[in-house]
């Protein structure tokens, strides 16, 4: 589960962020918009300024260059508060006010100019409220919310007087003024769209791409990519490896990393095959550092394209020079590595060159009950006790140690002598003899078989009720989120019970709750031998049960669920030496009649259940009204306690 929350933590972070930009867009169009809007207005007012009475007019312009007033200040507010990205809304929310307020005085001057002027100055006001509402669109492009606030008192107003105006050509002119409208509100929308889309796009290539650069800089090994003979890029690992700066390494000709330049040539003699064939290439050789040093490491490349050898080999190396001369040193003083060993909880091993045991000590002959003889003179693939490993597995395992490359963590079951199975995890390193030939490997194992044990109980606890075994609520909410999709591709229906037994309260409160726990886990027995193996039966907690069938054909087939479910609730309970004999009220909803999301499914399961209660227990109901009578049983088949 911690990896779909991850997800979702991260999608919601990207919402947040495309929020913010389309705010900070939608500001800084406006900038532009402000100066636009009073030029419109003072035109406007030029132009019908010989037909319209002056005080009405003075008034329009007059709060028309208040409300511009008031956008600039929201505009120097904003540019100064800087705000953060979750406060995006409540700045939009604050723009949409404002374009409310500028689209109803643009609204009203058909409402304030019209009537006192002549059909030429309505054509032109006609046209000026069109290209409001186009600069509109495109200025509020990155906000629904602003757009429609603006729009709605703008237009309606003013397509209302039209469509009521005289003659016919005005009113004509109000129905294209509306089809001129949804055209602009559609354009609104994909701009809307687009933007988002871009925006998302955006993000998530750069949180990506600085993703990939904490990935390519924080990585244990260096990383460079050689293109062709000279370095075009390296993280810091590289630079610390040979010891140069990031200046100084980019553009570095491939053969100063080398002792010698014939030494150069024969490594890309070595090379090449198997890198012009896509293929990866490992080796372990002498490289020279800034200093002249020269050290033993581990390099390994692959090309970018194999079709394209220009775009470069992606170099990545280790200094082993440590782990070498840690290994002679061990090699050299056996008795103080055995003293070592004999402090160790976990157990050693060694295998030689041809990958067959020659060693192994510690703890885990006597977790086990086999010897060292069973093992040494044997590949591991080779041991038969050794279960849980995959064929895909295995051949990875051999490509790693036919490659002389690090094994880690390596994990299979052994099973033991009195034939237990347990879990281990292994880990090793290739090992080099004086003369840098493969030698074999030596590595640890642990025995993990608590922890694998301890793994399985939490996921299990975590999804399933302690008290029943059943699953609880979240499991459930998978199942049902996995049957729906299911459903919608292939036309089933699926349908939910939600149960809820009729006066369990009072066994509690006479018997106490050790009896009522005990009838609650043989009810929950009860119920899972009535369903399928795809069906699931869940407890939500105290004395509620749902049951999700999959896969129905009609609805009258959960009715026989229920029907068997009360029935087999109805029978008695013995515990302790007292017999309960219970009721249940089932509430049902099926998908995709009542419902087509899971919550919506519990929703109406449980107001048919509560209508099923209401009645007086003991009787099942589907969600809708229609099918209450339908779905009830009848007075004989009624099951009372």
């Amino acid at each position: 589960m911690a990896e779909p929350y991850r997800l979702e933590t991260w999608q919601s972070g990207v919402d947040v962020a495309i929020h913010a930009e389309r705010v900070r867009l939608l500001y800084a169009l406006a900038r532009i918009a402000v100066p636009a809007m009073l030029a419109v207005a003072l035109l406007t007012a030029f132009f019908v300024w010989p037909a319209v009475a002056r005080g009405q007019l003075v008034s329009w312009l007059s709060m028309t260059f208040l409300c511009a007033l008031a956008v600039i200040g929201l505009l120097l507010r904003y540019r100064q508060a800087v705000p953060r990205a979750d406060q995006a809304l409540r700045w939009e929310r604050r723009f949409a006010v404002l374009a409310a307020i500028a689209g109803f005085l643009w609204g009203m001057t058909i409402w304030l100019l019209l009537p006192q002027t002549g059909e030429q100055q309505r054509l032109f006001l006609v046209l000026t409220l069109c290209i409001v509402s186009l600069g509109g669109t495109a200025v509020l492009s990155p906000s629904r919310l602003a757009y429609h606030a603006f729009m709605a008192p703008m237009i309606f107003p003013s397509a209302f007087f039209l469509l009521l105006g005289r003659p016919d050509s005005i009113a004509t002119s109000g129905w294209s003024v509306l089809i001129y409208v949804a055209v602009l509100v559609a354009v609104h929308e994909a701009l809307y769209r687009n933007l988002a889309a871009t925006f998302r796009e955006r993000f998530t290539s750069e949180a990506l791409a600085a993703e990939h650069g904490v990935i390519f800089d924080s990585a244990t090994e260096a990383i460079g990519l050689v293109r062709p003979h000279y370095l075009a890029k390296c993280n810091r690992q590289w630079c610390d490896l040979f010891g140069y700066t990031l200046d100084e390494a980019i553009g570095q000709a491939a053969w100063s990393w080398f002792p010698t330049y014939e030494d150069w040539r024969a490594f890309a003699a070595r090379c090449m095959a198997p890198i012009a064939h896509g293929e990866p290439y490992k080796e372990i050789l002498q490289l020279r550092r800034k200093s002249g040093e020269l050290f033993w490491a581990e390099i390994s490349g692959r090309v970018v394209d194999p079709d394209n050898l220009d775009l470069g080999v992606v170099w990545m190396g280790t200094d082993i020079g440590e782990r070498m001369r840690t290994e002679q040193a061990l090699k050299a003083s056996e008795q103080r590595f055995r003293d070592l060993l004999s402090l160790w909880t976990d157990w050693y091993w060694e295998i030689d060159a041809e990958f067959r045991f020659t060693r192994l000590s510690g703890q885990v002959l006597d977790n086990t009950g086999h010897s060292a003889e069973q093992v040494l003179g044997l590949r591991r693939w080779e041991i038969p006790f050794i279960r849980g490993v995959t064929d895909a597995q295995w051949q990875a395992y051999r490509e790693t140690i036919m490659a002389h490359s690090p094994l880690r963590e390596f994990t299979y079951q052994v099973v033991s002598s009195s034939g237990k199975l347990r879990w281990f995890s292994i880990s090793g390193n290739p090992a080099f003899d004086e003369n840098g030939d493969f030698a074999g490997y030596h590595g640890i194992g642990s025995d993990i078989t608590e922890r694998v044990e301890a793994a399985e109980l939490f996921r299990h606890l975590a999804h399933h009720d302690t008290l029943t075994g059943l699953p609880n609520r979240r499991l459930l909410g998978d199942r049902a989120e996995q049957a729906l999709a299911l459903a919608k591709r292939k036309g089933h229906l699926v349908a939910l019970l939600l149960l809820d037994l009729d006066d369990f309260k009072v066994i509690n409160d006479t018997d106490g709750h050790s009896a009522g726990d005990a009838v609650l886990t043989a009810i929950a027995q009860r119920l899972r031998g009535l369903v399928r193996e795809i069906d699931t039966v869940s407890r939500l907690g105290g004395d509620e049960f749902v049951v999700l069938l999959q896969e129905m054909a009609h609805p009258r087939d959960a009715a026989r669920v229920a029907e068997k479910v009360i029935e087999a609730i109805r029978q008695p309970v013995e515990i302790g030496g007292h017999r309960y004999q219970l009721g249940v009220s089932v509430g049902i909803a099926h998908f995709p009649e009542h419902a087509e999301t899971t919550e919506g499914l519990m929703q109406k399961a449980d107001t048919a259940m509560y209508s099923a209660k209401q009645t007086g227990g003991a009787i099942y109901r589907f969600a809708d009204s229609a099918q209450q009578g339908a779905g009830a049983l009848e007075p004989e088949g009624q099951i009372r306690r």
